[in-house]
């Protein structure tokens, strides 16, 4: 977890802890009229739709004055404490057809990357994206150069024939008294989503399609097929408000004067090429339809889709709930949220209109070791969810829940363990490290002291039952299926001598000891075997929490993988140092075997400081383009080959 989800996770956990306890009590002791009694709506499991027993404007101006009124608590408080085969990779997915945003994408002629932030004496913080032209013989050169603004940060670029999207957004840190005087703790100021389209039919002069801006933070993003679609969070920031102060008249004040502002004032707005509108209107909104008249919520979700060859077209879907992350098929979006030991989840599809469909909720949640995403799945309409039960506890309890749409409800129609099935999945204080699933299976990582590989067999989604089980030294982060029963898997390996034998108890804590790749044979799913392994001592590598890193090209005798490295240690001298290297390796379908090709390191002497984790490469027709840092480097695809760059 890196700062800013930590950041984010501390402040949304503040928030629920603020305003889950936030109900205002009548008291008449300064004035004949009483403040409104009125209760934050927390991550709910009821289902969405359009006004019931409150309207979705009441609801949003219940919930900014109950924000207002637990900032004014708040910061009282805190100054009392002061006091498919191809010819070449693109981006590692998790659903086929369903593009995820990265920094590096790849058209066979062009190379597009965007360059992580450079600051220097006389630009400042510089951001941009190079467009790198591949010549006859794999070299590159600079075709042309797309200045970004400044004060953005990239999330990722999609490349879609002749159009290239760049999704940025804007957030800043403030002190925690700072957030709570001026926003609410998920709404920064300026934290807003931008989306800059370009057009690269010719390359080397791209130009300008269209700048987007939508308010509210970045929730995620996907690309399927001609459409991009945003998800978003946004907080209302209402100016001119009075004080909340303590007082009973200072309360009402407050509150007449949220309920005098018009509606147009609460909604996100979006501004194409310079010319702004409300996303949506406020009575399109859905909301719980628990929702009394003394409820409140301030956080809208948007769904925003836009047409890549009309960026003007664009629809939205308004959700007035919380959304933390998001898994998409090429059907269906679903948005989830944490509750309390539980997951919310509501279904969204994707077809010629965005249409809320339904909601769930499910016991456990998504956990925090492995991806959120990869927990997620949709087989035959049906939606698949691997959660845990005290995830952060010494004894968590997973579980698979199989869900089906009923009218607005996600009904659960199978668990596993069930009575039928009573094994837990993972041995006592295991927690979960890789989940993947794939066609009619779903594969189970759970560690702490050995690496149990679950397969779950998935043919019958009304009674899933585990079909094997496999223990090695150390642990998959992550899981690569591939056909014909091989799965790849790439996490870390420990000490053996650490691992217990049958009834005893290790001496020590297992220690991590370095990057391993491993090559599974589960074509026999109740006998998964290791057919073989590579280990680079005291080494990680980026693909253990983010999948974009891997590179994978089918070829037709097997896989090439390439995947960043970092290894780290003492030289002969005492010295502290790293070494960054792209490892490739290649799996051979036909003979089940796994073999490392090289170990591809340039000889670079500024860029010690840079991490392996924004690394990248590009395979093609047997040549490898390495992006490290900034800097590309290409070789071929052969053990000791000549590195040639940077570019």
């Amino acid at each position: 977890m890196n700062l800013k989800q930590k950041t984010d996770l501390m402040w949304k956990c503040l928030a629920v802890a603020i305003f889950s306890t936030c109900t205002i009590t009548a008291c008449s002791n300064d004035g004949n009229e009483s403040p409104p009694t009125l209760s934050f709506m927390t991550a709910t499991d009821s289902a969405l739709s359009t006004a019931q027993q409150i309207s979705a404007e009441r609801y949003v101006k219940n919930g900014i004055y109950l924000m207002k009124k637990s900032q004014a608590t708040a910061v009282e408080g805190t100054a009392d404490d002061t006091a498919a085969p191809a010819s070449y990779s693109t981006t590692n997915t998790q659903i086929a057809g369903v593009d995820e945003a990265d920094r590096i994408e790849y058209n066979g002629d062009y190379l597009f990357v965007a360059d992580l932030p450079v600051w220097t004496p006389s630009h400042g913080e510089v951001k941009k994206v190079r467009i790198l032209a591949r010549q006859n013989d794999y070299s590159l050169t600079e075709a042309a150069t797309i200045s970004l603004q400044e004060n953005l940060n990239v999330a990722g670029m999609y490349l879609y024939k002749d159009i290239l999207g760049v999704v940025s957004h804007s957030f800043q840190y403030y002190a925690m008294a700072d957030i709570l005087l001026d926003s609410s703790p998920w709404q920064q100021p300026e934290n807003d989503t931008y989306i800059d389209i370009y057009g690269v039919a010719e390359p080397a002069s791209p130009n300008t399609v269209s700048n987007i801006r939508i308010d509210g933070g970045l929730i995620n993003s996907r690309r399927i097929d001609n459409h991009l679609f945003i998800a978003t969070q946004f907080v209302p920031n209402l100016e001119d408000l009075p004080d909340a102060g303590t007082s009973n008249r200072s309360l009402v004040n407050l509150y007449n004067a949220i309920l005098a502002k018009n509606s147009s004032e609460l909604v996100p707005k979006i501004t194409i090429n310079g010319q702004t509108s409300d996303l949506y209107q406020l009575t399109d909104c859905l909301l719980p339809q628990r929702a009394t008249e003394q409820n409140g919520h301030t956080q809208m979700v948007s769904v925003v889709k836009i047409d890549l060859d009309n960026p003007m077209n664009f629809s939205s879907l308004c959700l007035l709930t919380e959304a933390h992350g998001l898994f998409a098929s090429a059907d269906h979006l679903y948005l989830h949220a944490r509750g309390e030991e539980s997951t919310i989840v509501h279904k969204i599809s994707l077809g010629n209109e965005i249409r809320y469909q339904a909601t769930a909720s499910v016991v456990g949640t998504l956990g925090w070791q492995s991806s959120a995403q990869f927990r997620l799945a949709e087989r035959d309409g049906k939606l698949l969810a691997v959660t845990t039960v005290g995830a952060w506890s010494q004894d968590p309890e997973h579980m698979l829940h199989i869900l089906e749409q009923h009218g607005s409800e996600l009904v659960e129609i199978a668990t596993l363990p069930n009575e039928s099935q009573p094994a837990p999945i993972g041995k006592p204080g295991e927690a979960i490290y890789a989940v993947r699933f794939f066609e009619d299976r779903a594969f189970i990582v759970t560690f702490e002291q050995v690496d149990p590989l679950y397969v779950i067999d998935l043919t019958d989604l009304y009674a899933p039952m585990v079909a094997g089980e496999l223990e090695i030294p150390g642990f998959s982060s992550y899981l690569h299926p591939m056909e014909n029963g091989l799965l790849l898997g790439v996490g870390q390996q420990v000490r053996n001598d650490t691992i217990p034998v049958s009834g005893s108890t290790p001496l020590e804590t297992p220690i991590e000891e370095g990057m391993k790749v491993s090559l599974f044979d589960v074509l026999d799913p109740a006998n998964p075997v290791v057919l073989g392994e590579f280990v680079w001592p005291e080494a990680y590598t980026p693909v253990e929490y983010d999948h974009r890193s891997l590179s994978v090209l089918k070829t037709d005798s097997g896989y090439q993988f390439a995947l960043p490295s970092q290894t780290w240690g003492f030289d002969d001298s005492g010295y502290w140092f790293t070494q960054n290297a792209l490892q490739t390796l290649v799996v051979n379908e036909a003979d089940r075997t796994l073999s490392l090709i090289d170990s591809i390191s340039p000889a670079t002497e500024d860029d010690y400081y840079i991490g392996s984790y924004e690394d990248r490469s590009v395979l093609h027709n047997g040549h490898i383009y390495y992006l490290r840092g900034n800097k590309v480097y290409h070789t071929l695809w052969q053990p000791g080959a000549t590195v040639d760059g940077p570019y």
